[in-house]
């Protein structure tokens, strides 16, 4: 059976420095039988543009293709999916916008207006495999988990194993088999501390993110949910990278890999394991949050051979982070960025949110204030600075849909039958009905004043330049 793993090109959204392969498809593949990989191919818009996509699911078909969703590639995700249908292909859609817009889908599904078969919501590691067997021999569907999809005039929702802590779904090491690491690192934009890198690779040692309720940062759309991989699983999956592919850089894209002292502790003995193994030290970056920076956690980074890491500041505003429900203060995150400068640490990206609800003139201009800070520093390398994207799962996109239901229940009836979002729309949207004191024109100049200072980093494409 002939399976392309697909990674469709977004809509709108960002282009990132960092130019690697997306962990979601490398552990779909690898929970699959060695007996299913022979015949899966990768098809990503990190390194293929869309129409080299569509061009390779059209002429090149194959027997399933899978697509990983997300809220900024779903529109592609749709095209790519007609094509696959035209060609007699079974057609999966899974990832992150899925879980949070499966019934939405499944309904336009039921009325046939989807080219989608099957939805995978959470995990996909127990479901991909069982699918594909069963479309090959012809077994029962309904015992597979996380499985939704569309049977004789009717929904069916098979139950749901959602691992929100604990152990991984993944219990085997990743296979990057399939990865041309070399043509990735083509595209790395190398600065900072990462200014000699060759070859960098993706990694994880936890999914989703451990916060909710009054705890998740109100823009956030990351799954709320914190398993863990193993450090014995994670010591093989970097003794592959050095040996196998010459990596010598490791980007480990846990939403916050600082969260746990003990969790920090047990991969950095796996990583000083793997160094023994194979005499190579890669090079480690990791996300992290400021108010989680001190000398404990400084001490098992550099153990680990971090040099460079992610810190969402959001924001110079105290007001706006205690509004963002992001739990830090601007001393902190100025803080945290001068401990990280003393202990030769770069923050080689910082992201900023503008726009939340009260954001006003006094506010915008802390946050500038804040980023000459930053500038004086002198150890933040780039910045990523957005207006707010109400994205669906983020508390922003409820927030929005309450307030719409009362001043405009045209459009919120409109919104709450949707799957397939016009993300400039939803940020015009929450612009006039959330952030009423300042205009997007206005966001979209501070944007564009702090990207002149950080001119280096994570750009938006084709949001914001109205």
């Amino acid at each position: 059976m002939i399976v392309d793993l697909v990674y469709p090109a977004s809509v709108s959204g960002s282009e990132n420095y960092s130019s690697e392969a997306p962990l979601g498809p490398i552990a779909l593949y690898s929970s699959l039988d060695v007996s299913q990989r022979g015949n899966v191919r990768f098809l990503d818009s990190t390194i293929l543009s869309q129409n080299d996509i569509e061009q390779n699911v059209n002429h090149n078909k194959a027997d399933v293709v899978a697509l990983s969703c997300t809220t900024f590639n779903y529109s592609n995700a749709l095209r790519v999916a007609a094509l696959a249908k035209k060609n007699g292909s079974y057609v999966i859609a899974g990832g992150i916008h899925v879980t949070y817009m499966r019934d939405a889908i499944l309904s336009k599904m039921l009325r046939g207006e989807r080219s989608i078969d099957f939805l995978v919501t959470n995990c996909g590691e127990p479901t991909l495999g069982a699918l594909l067997t069963a479309l090959a021999d012809g077994s029962s569907l309904t015992e597979i988990p996380n499985l939704s999809f569309v049977q004789n005039g009717r929904i069916v929702v098979n139950p749901v194993v959602n691992t929100r802590s604990g152990a991984d779904p993944l219990t085997v090491p990743l296979v990057y088999d399939n990865i041309d690491f070399k043509r990735y690192s083509e595209n790395f934009q190398c600065f900072g501390n990462l200014s000699s890198v060759r070859i960098a690779a993706p990694i994880f040692t936890q999914r989703g993110c451990a916060y909710s309720g009054s705890r998740k940062c109100t823009f956030c759309s990351i799954e709320q949910m914190n398993p863990r991989r193993s450090s014995e699983l994670f010591e093989q999956d970097v003794i592959s990278l050095i040996t196998q592919h010459n990596v010598d850089h490791i980007r480990i894209n846990d939403g916050d890999f600082t969260l746990d002292v003990r969790h920090m502790a047990r991969i950095a003995d796996a990583a000083e394991r793997a160094a023994v193994q194979t005499g190579v030290r890669p090079l480690y970056h990791c996300f992290t949050r400021a108010d989680e920076i001190d000398e404990e956690r400084i001490a098992i980074l550099k153990r680990l051979n971090v040099v460079s890491l992610f810190i969402g500041y959001e924001s110079g505003s105290d007001k706006m982070l205690r509004v963002m429900q992001k739990h830090t203060t601007r001393e902190q995150n100025l803080r945290a960025t001068e401990l990280l400068k003393q202990h030769g640490i770069d923050v080689i990206c910082g992201g900023l949110v503008l726009g939340a609800e009260g954001e006003s003139e006094e506010t915008l201009t802390e946050t500038l204030e804040f980023v000459d800070e930053l500038q004086k520093t002198g150890n933040t390398k780039s910045l990523l600075t957005s207006p707010i994207i109400p994205l669906p799962g983020a508390p922003a996109f409820k927030r929005l849909m309450l307030v719409l239901e009362k001043d405009d229940p045209a459009k919120f009836l409109q919104l709450a039958s949707m799957d397939d979002f016009d993300l400039e729309e939803l940020v015009d949207l929450w612009n006039r009905h959330m952030c009423k004191d300042v205009s997007l024109r206005r966001l979209n100049d501070v944007c564009k004043e702090i990207e002149d200072k950080f001119s280096i980093g994570i750009r938006w494409i084709k949001l914001h330049q109205q």
